[in-house]
């Protein structure tokens, strides 16, 4: 069959919308020169397409569990993925929970979204094959929030997620799933993404350890995402040592494709040997920027952050407050890559085009025609941002978009002149503590998209940079619970995880 070849009404339709401004002879030629090349079209469409292999696993679909099963509401589907033979891998015995961005062959993905809930991926993201090959088994599809565009984990199309510490707030996203599922011991490792915080935030808030890796170390290959600048995905455990066995699995060059998110190479290091490190000798840098953010930092997580850094210096860290005033200028800048980045990526069926990245014809032609048919499906908090990036491509051309990314290479560079001469930057994950539970949209639209995205202040920015960036609890508080977080220089993960780890147990 050929491919179905426009007509001179189409041709004019795209002359005018896209200012070629063809007179009718041109259009007349134009069509006949239009259709010629389209031959080129047929002849592709009759080439096989390649096939990634898939690892050998036995995949069994489970259902949602019933809501006495799951209270937090945290988990969108049970299943059981397991390769064969695999036994005696680093992970053999340890089960696996994966955020539903995340593609396994078989097995349902939504993104937590109305719009792809008929959507079934036939391939595994590049960290479901290291999964698999290291002896993991997943089973359990962990909620987000609605294609991750929110931090308190409000959004999701299968309802809003409950804090594992007190029902009564909301975890965090948008890896919300993925941190209840540590909190609720349902298995023994997670992964979640995260663009703007969506590691770090649920860690912080529902009191876990929650990693955003080095920009490219782990590839993203996949996995659906936002901009291909600010991806990450990132272990949450219990503990640094869980984050440090699962980093050790998935670092590493992607050997089946090329991620356009990673660098040329990439050397992982010897992540679990880090963890013997000590605090002793570290040279800690207490970000002062970080701190008292107007109208939302509280004096309880400010303070209990400044006695974790009193903490490291009695472990033996040299720890000291500097001055980054740029900082403060990270959330504007990731507004503009953030927003307009997903709202190009989201139209354009998860796609960008001029990479050499691994593409899914299916995933691209299913999201494109699902906007299509089901947009109004999108959560309130992704309408927002989907109209302000539409308005800002069309009326600024992308201007601001490319001022942002200028500036976040402006920002990267201040960060580094302090780990030139630090080891760590220290800083509040989130300036406050959890979000008690919202209103409905319905009650309240305003507060319900207001407060999707007022917790990034901290982590933000690091997505902007790409440095390695972790959240651990901080010891001694009581109620909900308060993050710190430790931030390294770029693919130096392993003084990141050190630091933490001093932390968190001597």
């Amino acid at each position: 069959m050929t491919i179905r070849r426009p007509s001179r009404e189409n041709l004019k339709d795209i002359s005018e919308r896209h200012h070629l401004h063809l007179t009718e002879a041109e259009l007349e030629t134009y069509y006949d020169v239009v259709c010629g090349v389209m031959e080129s079209y047929d002849a592709l469409d009759q080439f096989p397409d390649p096939v990634r292999p898939l690892t050998n696993a036995t995949r069994q679909v489970g259902a949602r569990p019933e809501p006495e099963d799951d209270p937090l509401n945290g988990v969108v589907r049970l299943c059981s993925v397991k390769a064969v033979n695999a036994e005696g891998g680093a992970l053999s015995g340890k089960t696996i929970g994966l955020k539903d961005t995340i593609s396994i062959a078989g097995i349902p993905m939504t993104c937590a979204s109305r719009l792809l809930w008929d959507y079934t991926p036939d391939g595994d993201a590049t960290v479901v094959k290291r999964l698999l090959e290291a002896g993991g088994h997943i089973t359990h599809i962990l909620s987000t929030d609605d294609f991750g565009f929110a931090g308190t984990g409000h959004t999701s199309g299968y309802g809003p997620a409950r804090n594992p510490v007190n029902p009564n707030h909301h975890p965090g996203g948008s890896s919300s799933g993925s941190a209840i599922a540590i909190a609720q011991n349902m298995v023994d490792l997670t992964l979640g993404g995260d663009q703007g915080g969506s590691v770090r935030i649920p860690a912080a808030w529902s009191g876990i350890v929650g990693l955003k890796p080095s920009h490219g170390l782990i590839p993203y290959t996949g996995i659906v995402g936002f901009d291909l600048s600010i991806d990450h995905i990132g272990p949450m455990t219990k503990d640094v040592a869980g984050t440090a066995l699962m980093l050790s699995v998935l670092a590493g060059s992607d050997d089946t494709c090329i991620d356009p998110r990673q660098p040329s190479t990439v050397e992982p290091q010897d992540y679990m040997a880090a963890l013997e490190g000590g605090a002793k000798g570290l040279k800690v840098a207490v970000v002062e920027e970080s701190f008292g953010h107007d109208g939302a930092s509280t004096r309880e997580v400010d303070t209990a952050v400044r006695q974790a850094a009193q903490r490291l210096g009695k472990l033996g860290a040299e720890v000291e407050s500097v001055s980054i005033p740029y900082h403060r200028r990270g959330v504007p800048i990731w507004n503009a890559v953030a927003i307009e980045g997903a709202t190009d990526n989201l139209y354009h069926g998860g796609v960008v085009y001029q990479t050499k990245g691994l593409y899914n014809p299916r995933f691209i032609t299913h999201l494109a025609r699902a906007i299509q048919t089901n947009g109004g499906d999108f959560s309130p908090t992704a309408k927002m941002g989907i109209l302000v990036g539409h308005y800002m491509r069309e009326q600024y051309q992308g201007a601001f978009y490319a001022r942002a990314q200028n500036m976040a290479r402006v920002l990267s560079s201040e960060y580094d002149k302090v780990l030139a001469s630090h080891d760590i930057m220290l800083m509040p994950t989130t300036p406050q503590q959890a979000h008690g539970l919202l209103p409905s949209v319905e009650e309240d639209r305003m507060t319900y998209v207001a407060n999707a995205l007022n917790m990034v202040h901290n982590t933000a920015p690091i997505n902007l940079t790409g440095h390695p960036s972790i959240s651990v609890p901080c010891q001694g508080v009581s109620g909900l619970p308060v993050g710190l977080m430790l931030t390294g220089r770029s693919m130096d993960d392993a003084t990141v995880l050190r630091a933490a780890n001093a932390y968190m147990t001597e």
